[in-house]
């Protein structure tokens, strides 16, 4: 067994190893096709997580697990410089934030209503990095849908069953209800993510220009 497990703890290092030492036959443009790549499966990553937000539990676990995935094997294999490096982890982590928050947020400000609804139940967790509790909150709308909601301004410790509350719901139910007015736009959505996506392929596609063919 120790042996086992010492052959399986080798295998990352030479995989890391293997992809940073692998040159492609036209590095820019394979590089550029990795950024482009990346950017794309965070994006359809981020879509997929506020579409199915309160979904089954796989679901999300297995967004999580790939968009981890994309954050931190693509600087693994690009292995760009200091500076560009940092521009690379920007870009990652801004499409993974900006997109199923501000893709929710354009929704509700596109055909978003301001609704009353009522608390029928609140649950409470722990914050999975800080601590402490987090609440979300199950409400009905007036014509009898149930959806949720979170947040200190809606749903607190002295949330109870049956208070009256006002949130913006979109009225064919694709995206989740929001207690504060939508400030994100589709076009400022799209320009966020297509200039992220631009400074991800150019970063890729340079630092992997950086590398030369073994000579023969």
């Amino acid at each position: 067994m120790t042996d086992t497990g010492a052959h399986a703890a080798g295998i990352l290092p030479r995989v890391v190893r293997s992809a940073r030492g692998w040159t492609p036959h036209r590095p820019r443009l394979t590089g550029a096709a990795m950024g482009l790549g990346a950017a794309t499966v965070l994006v359809g990553c981020g879509l997929a997580n506020a579409l199915t937000a309160h979904g089954r539990l796989p679901v999300q676990v297995s967004l999580v697990v790939v968009s981890a995935a994309v954050v931190l094997g693509l600087p693994v294999i690009v292995a760009p410089p200091e500076k560009r490096m940092l521009v690379m982890v920007l870009c990652l982590v801004v499409l993974v934030i900006a997109v199923p928050a501000g893709f929710r947020d354009a929704v509700l400000s596109v055909r978003g209503e301001r609704t009353p609804a009522t608390v029928t139940a609140i649950t409470r967790s722990e914050k999975p990095l800080t601590g402490g509790d987090q609440y979300e909150c199950t409400i009905r709308l007036p014509d009898g849908r149930e959806t949720f909601i979170d947040g200190k301004e809606v749903c607190t410790a002295s949330t109870r069953a049956g208070d009256r509350i006002r949130v913006y719901t979109d009225p064919h139910d694709l995206v989740t209800a929001k207690a504060k007015a939508p400030t994100i736009t589709f076009p400022v959505l799209g320009t966020v993510v297509a200039v992220a996506t631009l400074l991800l392929v150019v970063v890729t596609s340079q630092s992997m220009g950086r590398r030369h063919r073994p000579l023969e």
